[in-house]
């Protein structure tokens, strides 16, 4: 009898201590993945709270002409062939507008004409590969006017302020707009601005394109 209760107690205390064995090992853990959770639902927070103040990447422009189109609307097709980008071209650069796409900035050259087409992006969503944008890249737009094509002449810096690049003087021409630092947090003080010129057969067609244009609004 002795010897069966001492051969129960042993298998208990062996129990007990598997149990409280398996309990210090899984501590670690849990805190490991505790503190994971805490760094996951903080980040998030945070990245919301920064979403609800939301950037405005374009300055308004004093003067700019009422857009034949409404805010929405769908101009085209905006693609960075060596990128792998495309996206649909949506008419204005207000936040609901940015968050389906990119955007036309109202006032300045429409897709099909010889204006300079300026376009906008956030830099944390549909302009995120901008970054990597280099001289000589294709940017190709398609409208109702056919399949436009322009290389990438130049990016360089200006402050928000600087709405210069947007005029009409440039043209023909298309210019990409976003907010720089790409990995800024908050509202970034730069804008990257990428200028690209049409090649020489879209040059041709704009041109006279765009004289038909004067003479008919004569």
């Amino acid at each position: 009898m002795p010897v069966r209760r001492i051969s129960l107690g042993l298998r208990v205390f062996q129990r007990v201590t598997l149990v409280a064995g398996l309990c210090l090992l899984s501590w670690p853990c849990f805190v490991l993945a505790e503190s994971q959770w805490v760094q996951w639902s903080g980040a998030w927070q945070v990245s919301a709270a920064i979403g609800t103040r939301q950037e405005t990447i374009v300055a308004s422009k004093g003067g700019a002409r009422s857009s034949r189109f409404p805010r929405g609307s769908v101009l085209g097709r905006f693609e960075v062939p060596r990128l792998k980008l495309s996206y649909v071209l949506l008419e204005g650069t207000d936040n609901r507008t940015l968050d389906k796409s990119i955007g036309h900035v109202e006032g300045s050259g429409l897709p099909g004409e010889s204006g300079n087409i300026s376009i906008a992006g956030h830099r944390n969503t549909h302009f995120r590969k901008i970054e990597w944008i280099r001289r000589g890249d294709e940017i190709v737009i398609t409208s109702a006017h056919g399949q436009d094509r322009y290389r990438v002449e130049w990016m360089r810096l200006f402050r928000p302020d600087d709405i210069e690049v947007l005029d009409a003087g440039h043209g023909p021409a298309v210019t990409l707009i976003t907010c720089f630092p790409f990995e800024y947090v908050g509202s970034a003080p730069l804008r990257y601005i990428v200028r690209a010129l049409p090649d020489d057969e879209t040059r041709g067609r704009l041109s006279p394109m765009s004289a038909n244009g004067r003479a008919s609004g004569q």
